[in-house]
């Protein structure tokens, strides 16, 4: 089967890199595809994004679809939505072409950036609008309109301008570094000591617990190995397993099911063949590109 490629991805500026995890743009204007090759499926995730649709409408599934059932679909989404963390795999629909841009955001560089919390966005899908204002909320809005540059240019360009980061972290981390960064941040806080409150200040700044967002630091090395990995064969599922840190194939299992809500062979196979899988095949293609990191 011959998958379009009308996706891509925009990692940020170095000196946004400690702000932005990194940018995916989808335009299908110009395709000719099927109802089912219209769902954009999508792993859970600990960050919350920033979503832009500039043309075209899209619902989020409110039920689990098979890729031939009737799907449940929710409202069409405002034209530009905030997506707080989302600890289930998620899927939305379009009836027509879409042009959309969707931007992920460490949780406490959003904070920082926006004046809101994250945790009371866990698992919400809410328009920009209800929790922004002034401003920055008419630029932000602004992001795509005609006859301006690239969107997420736009976007580089206004966070550059309001981005200050006092420890001057100018990498591009992976999953696994960030938390790591905010672990050791945490223990180190000036406002108090003791193991509590480390987990406290961790809590307050992602929005999840060190514990939660484990799983998606493991799923992700697992993606990155099994993206190096032939794609003409079978992958070894046990050994991915021990290079990605879990305790061993069951355990890999259970988690890319909870994360993807698949199982890692079943997943493989749609993300070869399904035009609806296009994120993972993106993520995949850049977890191949960076380096690979080392397991603790």
């Amino acid at each position: 089967m011959f998958l379009q490629n009308h996706s891509r991805l925009h990692l940020p500026r170095p000196s946004l890199g400690a702000c932005l995890y990194l940018g995916v743009e989808r335009d299908t204007r110009t395709l000719r595809l099927s109802d089912s090759q219209r769902f954009n499926y999508y792993p859970a995730t600990p960050l919350p994004t920033i979503h832009w649709i500039f043309h075209g409408d899209l619902r989020m599934v409110q039920a689990s679809a098979s890729m031939t059932a009737e799907p449940t679909l929710g409202p069409v989404l405002p034209r530009v939505v905030l997506s707080g963390p989302h600890r289930s795999p998620s899927a939305s629909w379009s009836p027509e072409g879409v042009h959309a841009l969707s931007v992920g955001f460490y949780p406490e560089a959003m904070s920082r950036l926006f004046g809101i919390r994250i945790e009371p966005l866990m698992d919400r899908i809410v328009p920009l609008d209800a929790v922004l204002s002034g401003s920055l909320l008419g630029r932000l809005l602004e992001i795509g309109e005609p006859g301006a540059c690239e969107p997420f240019d736009q976007l580089e360009r206004l966070l550059q301008t309001l981005w200050h980061d006092a420890n001057g972290d100018e990498s591009l981390p992976t999953l696994r570094g960030w938390v790591q960064s905010m672990a050791v941040r945490a223990a180190f806080s000036r406002t108090g000591a003791g193991l509590r409150r480390a987990q406290r200040r961790f809590r307050d700044w992602t929005g999840q617990s060190r514990r939660d967002l484990q799983l998606f630091v493991r799923t992700e090395q697992a993606m990155a190995r099994a993206s190096s990995q032939p794609h003409d064969g079978t992958p070894d599922l046990a050994a991915l397993a021990a290079e990605a840190g879990f305790a061993d194939q069951s355990h890999l299992g259970r988690e890319v099911r909870r994360v993807t809500g698949l199982p890692p062979r079943r997943l493989g196979e749609l993300m070869k063949t399904e035009e609806a899988f296009w994120f993972y095949r993106l993520l995949s293609e850049h977890l191949r590109e960076r380096p690979r990191p080392v397991a603790d």
